[in-house]
Parts: structure tokens; sequence; C-alpha cells
């Protein structure tokens, strides 16, 4: 024990010297080098332990430099060699662990080349003045060289990983001009891009997205960066309920792994988030003037807070709500926040059109007196709805954008007496219907952007209204896209003689449609005219055209043919946790999962197969079973790469009826789509099915995950 204490430097040394040897042949071969799985959390270590090096050795450099002579009494032999040499070895460690993580996907820079060369140096550098410590005295004038030499090489390393973790100049630029105070910009100048979007993204995003690091092949420092988005696809997506990436892993929870920005980093705001989702809604226009916002709009709200510019809110004769009623009435659908701080006036938001009822609106009824704006756009709101928000009497902005609304009910708007506002762009509203909205003594303004409404008849009404209609640009040299049709049939489970229905709110629109998995076109594809029949698993997909405009974008959705009614499930091995949907009642609650792994309908496996038992009373003769699963490869979840269906007429007779085996995708297939399974055999009595599925037990070379164990989403299995 004695000989160790004694000798405990030397091993120390001799440990550094392998570690540094090692590191310097696979900096010099690393191209050859694979990080293996397990070595990763190594890597990820070298945040942790990089500071205790920098201090240590910075330590050992002043005192170097401060000593004077040798008899000095602030002179320490046995206490200095043992701070370089602790700080040798550990300067070793997070190099080595540093070499790791450069090897992870998302630092593809200049920056990164170097800070690895200067950390290796700096590790290499402490060992060897390790080494010749008692050629090199430190009240010799060239030992007080290398130690400030060292401390430069200190200092720009240091720089250079400040820049790849933090952003361009993190360490310095204390040292530069203040940037505490942002440039001052009166609100009727303010852009609604450059003067709010960009700051939440320069503070919260940007560190993780530059030239230097870009994590996920995503960069964000200019417009067209952020429209051209990253390796996962674009940022934002109207089309879709939840708007896209940026939105929504916004709102994953926190222990998401995809959850952004990620656990560690400055989170958003609430104010914040809301900031990103209402400039997405609206078009994520870079060019907007926050003047021309309505005082309603969240937008706009935000810029007064963070801009001021002198204008003052409308003044409100009501109490705020209860804060704690407001948290209660927040779901994963709707968001209810204040119009801006200190204000007891509320906006709503509404989200996920598939799950969307009017009752959702009819629950906010306890803060009635409260809600002044509500933003029900593409949710599918009907006439009859129009009832319900007239017991709003508070509202003044009411946005029923691309809803389901004919304009025969509108005359029920007249009941809110403060309407100031009111959006019905991509409705079907006719020019009989918009002039009842003149009953209306407080309304000012009406959005009738794509209705349908002929130039003549939007510019009799703006004639004879005296209201501000705002009906979108207009030019006869300038060719617009139509948006696409609307899949009216929600459920995707359709009965035998059921069938599927497509509209579009613009009059005159030809709507074409496929349904044997190729793309529809203007010309040979089928004229959509009646609804279409389902008599089999079914991709229906759709455009609409019309003369004089672009066709529009595709919309498309998977039907399935509904079957037996099962009596009851139970699942063999349990999901993993996070991912438990209703348990084995999802497997035939007549409700198919969606895309968004996060919905809450998904059973979710990644540490068992999957195994699922479906019951019949009495035993019914089956000769196809259909599963449905998710892919979504950014997100760890692939296809099953084996199922195997069983069955039998009762759960001791069960037979093995069908195997389908499947490939692991060669390569990244952007975005998540539902993937149908079918398993076709004899027909046969049974009153009992096994299914069986196998997650994928390594990840392809290809995927960040590579070599870990893929997950597995199953939803709903159907029995024909």
């Amino acid at each position: 024990m004695r000989r160790f204490l004694s000798d405990w430097k030397g091993l120390i040394y001799n440990l550094a010297f392998f570690l540094n040897g090692l590191l310097v042949f696979l900096l010099l071969f690393e191209g050859r080098f694979v990080v293996p799985v397990w070595m990763q959390a190594i890597g990820r270590m070298h945040p942790l332990v990089l500071h205790f090096p920098l201090v240590v050795l910075m330590l050992y450099s002043l005192w170097v430099l401060v000593v004077d002579k040798k008899e000095s009494p602030r002179w320490n032999g046995e206490l200095a060699d043992s701070l370089l040499i602790i700080g040798t070895l550990t300067a070793a460690v997070a190099a080595f662990s540093g070499f790791v993580l450069s090897k992870e996907e998302g630092y593809e820079s200049d920056t990164l080349l170097w800070h690895k060369w200067l950390g290796v140096a700096i590790s290499v550098a402490s060992i060897a003045w390790y080494g010749f410590r008692n050629a090199l005295t430190p009240w010799q004038w060239h030992s007080k060289l290398v130690a400030g030499s060292f401390l430069v090489l200190l200092f720009v390393g240091g720089h250079l990983g400040g820049n790849l973790t933090h952003g361009e100049d993190f360490l310095i630029s204390p040292l530069g001009p203040s940037a505490d105070e942002p440039p001052q910009v009166d609100l009727e100048e303010a852009m609604v891009y450059e003067h709010l979007v960009k700051p939440v993204l320069d503070q919260k995003c940007l560190s993780c997205h530059n030239a230097e690091k870009s994590k996920g092949d995503l960069q964000m420092q200019t417009q067209a960066l952020l429209t051209k988005g990253g390796k996962s696809g674009v940022l934002w997506d109207t089309t879709k309920a939840d708007l896209g990436l940026l939105i929504s892993r916004l709102h994953l929870p926190l222990e998401d792994k995809k959850h952004m920005p990620p656990r560690g980093k400055v989170p958003l705001t609430d104010e914040e988030m809301v900031l990103l989702a209402a400039w997405v809604k609206s078009g994520s226009r870079f060019g907007q003037l926050v003047s021309s916002l309505p005082p309603q709009s969240p937008v706009y709200a935000y810029a007064q807070n963070v801009l001021g510019g002198g204008r003052t809110e409308a003044a409100y004769d009501f109490a705020a709500a209860d804060p704690d009623e407001v948290l209660k009435l927040n779901t994963s659908y709707r968001l209810v926040k204040p119009l801006s701080a200190e204000s007891p006036a509320l906006f709503a938001n509404f989200y996920n059109r598939a799950n969307f009822k009017i009752a959702e609106v009819e629950g906010l009824s306890p803060l009635k007196g409260q809600i002044v704006a509500m933003d029900l756009s593409k949710m599918p709101v009907r006439d009859e709805d129009l009832k319900v928000l007239a017991t709003f009497p508070e509202l003044r902005k009411l946005i029923l954008n691309f809803t389901d609304i004919t304009g025969a009910t509108l005359g029920e708007l007249k009941k809110l007496g403060k309407l100031k506002e009111l959006s019905l762009s991509g409705t079907a509203v006719k020019m009989e219907q918009v002039k009842a909205l003149k009953g209306i003594p407080s309304l000012k303004r009406v959005y009738l952007w794509s209705t349908g409404l002929t130039k003549a008849e939007l510019a009799q009404l703006k004639k004879e209204s005296g209201i501000a209609l705002e009906t979108g640009f207009s030019g006869d040299s300038v060719v617009l896209a139509l948006n696409p049709p609307i899949i009216v049939t929600e459920n995707q489970l359709v009965a035998a003689d059921g069938a599927v229905s497509l509209k579009h709110q613009i009059s005159g629109t030809i709507i074409r449609y496929t349904v044997d998995g190729t793309e529809p076109d203007s010309t040979t594809s089928p004229v959509y005219q009646k609804p279409i029949p389902i008599t089999k698993n079914t991709v229906l997909k759709a455009r609409a055209f019309r003369t004089g405009w672009y066709g529009s974008t595709q919309v498309g959705k998977t039907f399935y043919k509904a079957g037996y009614r099962v009596d009851s499930a139970r699942l063999g091995l349990p999901s993993d946790q996070g991912y438990k949907a209703k348990g084995a009642l999802s497997l035939f609650d007549g409700k198919v999962g969606d895309t968004e792994r996060v919905s809450g309908t998904w059973l979710g496996y990644n540490q068992n197969d999957f195994q699922g038992f479906l019951y019949f009373k009495k035993p019914v003769m089956a000769s196809n079973i259909t599963v449905n699963t998710l892919r979504s490869l950014g997100s760890y979840i692939f296809p099953p790469v084996r199922i195997e269906v069983w069955g039998g007429v009762d759960e001791k007779s069960l037979k093995l009826l069908k195997v389908i085996t499947t490939e692991i995708p060669a390569k990244d297939i952007p975005g998540a789509e539902n993937l149908v399974y079918e398993a076709a055999f004899d027909p046969r009595p049974l009153g009992c099915i096994k299914v069986e599925a196998k997650p994928v037990a390594k990840l392809p070379a290809w995927h960040a995950g590579k070599g870990g164990k893929g997950w597995l989403f199953v939803d709903e299995i159907i029995v024909n």
C-alpha cells in the first residue's frame, strides 16, 4: 500500500501516456474507426469531464507564471507535480471522450476539426510538460514561455468548444459590444419574422442548428435554410394538425429525446411557443409586418410585450378568469392563453381535426366571459355549430378558415355584439349569406380569401356592405395554387356498404382521385362525382384542379374495410412505458392510429415483441387479418421484421396460418406513414387469433441509432 501511494504519480503518468498514444493512433486513422454503441456513452461524458482539466492546467500554468525564484514560499513542488499529473490524466480522458463524441452526427465543420486537434494537442503537450518538468523549472524564462503558450492553447481550444456548443463567438462575445439590449424598432415598422420569430430561434435553437453544429442536418441561420429543413424533412406543414416538425417537437414531453430544445437547454416559454405556432399557422411569411395584424392576434399581443411601441391594449371591463380554471381547460388539442401579459382577455386555439368535436368549444363555457378571440381553422365546424359559438358574448375575433360551414347560419353571429373580425377564408359561403353580416354593427373586417366568390361579387360586396373585406391578392398575370380537397369521411374503418366523401370549398373545382396507389393527375385520373365505395383496404389519393389555377398538393388517407366485431382481446406481452394507449382495447376499438406517435393511440414495443390475442364468443369464418403499424424512421419506429398470424377455434388449438417477413429500409424515408400488412389464408372458423410481430433487433448502419434496437408501433387489427 505504501509503495502504491509513493508511486501513484508514475501509474497515472503511464495510464495517461497509454491514452495519448491510443488517441493519436485513432486520430491518424479515424476514417476507419467506427464507434461501437457501448462507447457512445463515453463520448457523451465529454461535457462532464472537460472542465476539470481546464481548471487544473490553467491553475498550474498561472502558478508557474507567478513564481519568481527557487526558494519562493509561493511554490510547493510536490503539490505542483500533483496538479500537473492530475491535469495530464484528465486532459487525456477529456480528449478521448471528445474524439468519440465527434463521430456522432451534427458536427460537420472546420471548427470541429480545429477543436479536435487542439484537444489532442493539449493532452499530448500536458504529458510532455510533465515528462520534462524537471528540465523546465518554473522560475526560468523558458518555463514561463511554455506556461503562457499553454494558456493560449487552452483559451483557443475552449473558445472553439464554446462555439460548437453555444454558437459562434460564445466565449469572447462579452468582450465585444453589449447585446443585452436588442435594437429598438417601432411597432409600426417591426417585422413578424425578423423582430419576433428570429430572436426566439436565435436564442433557443441556433446553438444546435448552425454552420458549426448542424444536428439532424438542420441549420437555422437564414430564411433559405429554415425553409429547406433537415434530415427529418421540412420544419412546418400547415396541412398537418400539429403544423409539422418545428411545432410538434416543442410540445413533446420533456423526457422525450425528440423534445426541442433538448433537456439541459433553456426551453421556450409558453408565449414563445404560441408565437411560433401562430406564425406557422398563418403561412410562415418572412416579410409580414406586425402592424398588418389585428390587435387580437397572439402575435400582435406578443409584439406589444416585447417591442412596446406606445400602443395601448383594448380596455376590457371584465375580471380575469381563475388561472387554475384556465390551466384545467388546456388539453393536447385545445390551447387557452391570455391575450397578453396582465390582460384578463383570453384566446383559444384548436388543433387536430380528427379528434375535434363541437363539445371541445362547449367545454370552454366557464371562460365565456373572458374569451375574446377563437381560432378554429381547419376544424370540422358545421353550420349548426355556430349556435355554440354565439354563446361567447366577449368574442371580438373569430377565425373559421377552411372549416365545413356553408354560411347558412351566419345570422347566428348577430348575437355576438362585440365581434369585430371574422375570417371565412376557404369556406363555401355565398354572396347572399355574407350580406347578412351587415346586421352585426360591431363587425369591422371580414376575410374572404379563396371562397369561390367571383370578382364581380366581391366588388359588389365591398361597395354595399360597409365592412372592410379582405379578399387576398388578385392579378391577371399571377397563377395561384388551389388548396387541397377535403376528405370528409373521418373514420378510417368503413363498413361493408360504406363510402368515402370528398369536397372542395371553391365552386367549379374538379377533384380527381386514385385508389390504386398511383398519383392523381389532371387528365386520366377519375373525376370525383359521388362518394367512393370501399370494398377492401384502400389508399385514397386526391388533388384539386381548376382552370386558371395550379393544381393543389395531394391529400391522401388509408381506409380499411371493417371486419368482424371482436368480443375481447388481451396482450401477451406488455407494451413499453409511455406507449400503452388503451391497452388491449386499442386492437379493436374501431379507431385507426394516425401518423403521430404521441397521439395516444399506439401500442409501442421496444424491449418486448408484440403479442395480441383476439377472442370471439362464437367462431367466425375468417380469411384475412389486417395489422396496422407505423413507420417513422427518424423517431426510431421501423416496420416489423416478421409477423406471424395464428388461429384456431380456441386458444388451445392455435395453428400457424401466415408468416409475413419484411426488409429493413436501406435508407432513410422522411416523415411518418401508416403501413398496413394483410395476411390472407384459406377460410376457416376462428374463435381465437394470435398475432405476433417482432421489432427490428439492430438498427441499420445508416441510421443515427445504428446498432440499437428499433421501435414497433401497432394499433388496430381487423378480421375479415
